[in-house]
Formats: structure tokens, C-alpha cells, sequence
């Protein structure tokens, strides 16, 4: 055994001749020996802001929507009523359906069930989303909430009724000579009143309307032209008011254009937006709307004794 110390070599290729080297990996003429730099992984960009939904383009499109689904309503009740009652005056059945109540409201049922159907096919297809939710439909909202809403719609009637006895009335309104046609026309003006005139005039008011209106001032929101403040404080009630006057001015005809109730049904719209708005329920604002008209009908159930003496509502 030498006593000579070992020294390391200085060099350090010196070194491979002593050490041997170590295997090569596989296919490493195929790839790189270097290891990959870890890449920095950057924030994800923040998640874009919904869709305003609906918006005024909606709103046309809505109101276009109308005129097919009038036409078909019309052209399915004109048949309809041909084959069942009138088989063999056809020619004197087109203003017939114009002019009796129970006809009319028959057509104005299909009208709306079919104005219902295209909105919901056009939309859902357009926003990608269901028809319900792109309303803000939110039902179980309403059932959760149904006897407050209820309670509203019936306080806003009694209140309406009373405030119109301050307010000049017209005597003799349209509607109320629709009613007192016939006792089956009367019955129908009160079915259609419950259920589908509820459903699609909040569909078009509440449902389209309004939030297209809003919407607008979050679009000048998101822009960064006018704050946050501005929407709820200018923006909200401005969109209220602009829904109320043609949500008034289109039942106009009914109070043969007398300012008093068009004035008082401007109020009623107003509480219906804001129910939708703070519930953010197109289904909740239908309750209310439906049991406000219930309570108006039941007056006049009372007063004629179940639309058996229709003629006391002739003044």
C-alpha cells in the first residue's frame, strides 16, 4: 500500500478519466439534454361581464313577433269557430270575432299563447340560454313568496278602487260595456283577465321593456360615462316611468281615454316594476298583476251577483 496522499486532479477533464460517465437517457438524440425553463404561468384574465340581456334590439324584435302570432291567432279562431259554430256563415264570422266579446277574447287567447311560443323559441335560440332564464322568470321566487304577493296585488286593487272615487271617471267605459254583453262574455273577460292578459303584458312590460331600459344606463355603466350611483338614482326610476306610460297609454282604450284611471293604471305599473326589480322576478310581478285584477273582477262579481245582473253595471 503506497503512503503517497491521493490528489485530485486540477483539471477537471481529468476528471472523466477517473469517473466514468453516466449512462445517456433514452432517445436523447431526439430530444433536448437541457431541462425546459419553467414557463411563468400569468393570472388567468378576468371572466367577461354578462350579457345585458334583454336589450332595445330585443324589445323590437318582441314587438315584430306580434304580428305573425296575431295573424295566425286570428286565422286559427276564424277556423276554428267555422268548422264548431258557424259552418255556413263563414263570410259574416270575420267581424263577428271582432265584435263579440267571448270570440274576441278566444282569439286574443291564441294570440297570446302563440306570441308566447315564438318569443320563447326566437330568444332561447338568439341568447344561448333558456327562454325563463333570460327573462328572469325566477317562479320558485314567486311561489316562495306567493301570499305577500298576492296580498299586494289584491292591496293595490282596494286601493286604486278607492283613489278612483277623488279622480274624474267615465261613465260609460269600454270595458265595461264588453262585460255587460253577455254574462258569457263577461266570464271570459275575467278568465283572460287572471291568467294570460297577466303573463304577457308583464312578459312584454316587465319581462322586456323595462330591462332593456335599464340596461341601457349599465351599458353607460360599464363604459365608465356615468357611475354606479347614476343607474340607481336617475337610471331606474327614468326606465320605470318610460315602461308605465305605454304600459297606461295601451289600456287607454278600455277607460275610453278618460285621464283619471289611465293615471291610476300608470301607478299600478309602477308598483308591478318595482316588484320586478326588487325581486328580479318577471313570475312575481304576474302575481300581483293577476290578484289586482282579481280584485277588480270581484267587485263587479258582487255587484251583479256572479254576472247574473249585468245590467246594473249600465249607468
Amino acid at each position: 500500500m503506497s503512503d503517497t496522499p491521493f490528489e485530485a486532479p486540477r483539471d477537471p477533464e481529468q476528471i472523466h478519466e477517473i469517473l466514468p460517465a453516466p449512462p445517456e437517457p433514452p432517445g436523447y438524440l431526439w430530444h433536448p439534454m437541457e431541462r425546459p425553463v419553467p414557463q411563468l404561468e400569468l393570472a388567468p384574465p378576468p371572466p367577461a361581464p354578462p350579457k345585458l340581456i334583454p336589450n332595445i334590439g330585443h324589445v323590437v324584435v318582441f314587438l315584430l313577433l306580434l304580428i305573425p302570432s296575431f295573424v295566425a291567432g286570428f286565422l286559427i279562431t276564424f277556423f276554428a269557430l267555422m268548422v264548431i259554430v258557424h259552418p255556413r256563415n263563414a263570410g259574416a264570422l270575420a267581424p263577428l270575432i271582432l265584435k263579440n266579446v267571448a270570440y274576441a277574447v278566444t282569439m286574443q287567447d291564441v294570440w297570446y299563447i302563440l306570441q308566447w311560443a315564438l318569443a320563447a323559441l326566437v330568444f332561447s335560440l338568439w341568447w344561448h340560454r333558456s327562454f325563463f332564464k333570460g327573462i328572469h322568470w325566477n317562479f320558485s321566487t314567486a311561489l316562495r313568496r306567493f301570499l305577500l304577493l298576492a296580498g299586494l296585488g289584491a292591496l293595490t286593487g282596494l286601493a286604486i278602487t278607492l283613489a278612483g272615487n277623488f279622480l274624474p271617471m267615465p261613465k260609460d267605459p269600454e270595458i265595461l260595456k264588453d262585460l255587460t254583453t253577455s254574462r258569457a262574455g263577461a266570464w271570459a273577460l275575467l278568465a283572460f283577465g287572471v291568467t294570460l292578459a297577466p303573463l304577457t303584458e308583464e312578459l312584454a312590460f316587465r319581462g322586456f321593456l323595462l330591462p332593456s331600459l335599464v340596461n341601457i344606463f349599465r351599458w353607460l355603466e360599464r363604459k365608465t360615462i356615468i357611475g354606479r350611483d347614476t343607474v340607481s338614482l336617475i337610471g331606474i326610476p327614468i326606465s320605470i316611468v318610460l315602461t308605465s306610460i305605454p304600459f297606461a297609454l295601451m289600456h287607454s282604450p278600455q277607460v275610453s281615454g278618460s285621464w283619471g284611471p289611465v293615471l291610476l293604471i300608470g301607478c299600478v305599473s309602477v308598483i308591478l316594476c318595482i316588484v320586478r326589480l326588487a325581486t328580479d322576478s318577471v313570475a312575481a310581478g304576474v302575481v300581483v298583476h293577476a290578484c289586482y285584477n282579481l280584485t277588480l273582477f270581484s267587485g263587479l262579481l258582487y255587484q251583479t251577483d256572479w254576472f247574473r245582473h249585468l245590467d246594473k253595471l249600465k249607468m
